[in-house]
């Protein structure tokens, strides 16, 4: 009791592709090869983590040689592979999920995977982590935040007109903008906006009702609950087109 209660906002569809651009700038500009790995990376992440809707934690299990395995230059859509224990489950494991190679936003999915991908090869990582620095180790979420967090701080003096009007100062950007939720809360707001069916929003984020029931089987319909989800293609593709 008494306690101020704090949840990450999402982003309006204008700001978060303001913060990549500005990303994509900074990136631009970067000569060290670490820096450059840890913005590609970055980037990734947040993309990543907005279109298949996706926690902060989540989002750092991007795996890197699941991407190479699946990579198709010609497919019409693109499989991200997530190696590890998403919420509800007990043991480590590949997910495959796939994915629009362009957004109704404009945001190119498939040409940042690819990127990534060529990028960590030229420095011969082809295994591990994807979302890291040049030695291949995971970055940590704080570092992701504070880059985050100098972007928006940066775009709150040239645009403020970007955020909602209860953001006014850069302490407010540090509490209300954070990896862990703030992706996953600007895909189902945009889920929203773009009236993607709630069946199709319940596949992609079926983890989240997994999770909720604590190792029991969770309270879903019969038809979903008998739903094979690694089967399933056009209701991940329809939800990752919408983004």
């Amino acid at each position: 009791m008494g306690q101020l209660w704090k949840p990450n906002l999402a982003m309006s569809i204008p700001l978060l592709k303001y913060l990549i651009f500005s990303l994509e700038n900074k990136l631009e500009a970067l000569e060290d090869s670490d820096e450059q790995h840890i913005y590609i990376s970055t980037i990734t992440y947040i993309i990543v983590s907005y279109v298949i809707s996706l926690r902060g934690p989540e989002g750092f299990l991007l795996d890197l040689e699941g991407l190479n395995k699946h990579l198709n230059y010609s497919s019409e859509y693109s499989v991200i592979t997530l190696r590890g224990r998403l919420k509800g489950e007990q043991n480590d494991s590949d997910h495959l999920i796939p994915c629009s190679n362009v957004t109704s936003s404009g945001i190119n999915v498939k040409g940042v995977l690819n990127r990534l991908i060529e990028f960590k090869r030229s420095a011969n990582q082809i295994h591990g982590p994807a979302i890291s620095n040049c030695e291949g180790k995971i970055l940590s979420a704080k570092l992701v935040d504070d880059i985050i967090h100098e972007s928006l701080i940066e775009i709150l003096e040239t645009a403020p007109d970007l955020f909602p009007p209860t953001i006014v100062s850069s302490e407010k950007i540090l509490t209300s903008y954070q990896c862990f939720r703030t992706f996953r809360r600007t895909s189902a707001t945009r889920a929203t906006e773009q009236g993607v069916s709630s069946s199709d929003t319940d596949v992609v984020n079926r983890w989240k009702t997994n999770e909720g029931a604590k190792g029991k089987r969770p309270n879903v319909s019969m038809r979903q609950h008998y739903t094979q989800l690694d089967l399933l293609l056009q209701p991940f593709l329809r939800y990752t087109r919408a983004m």
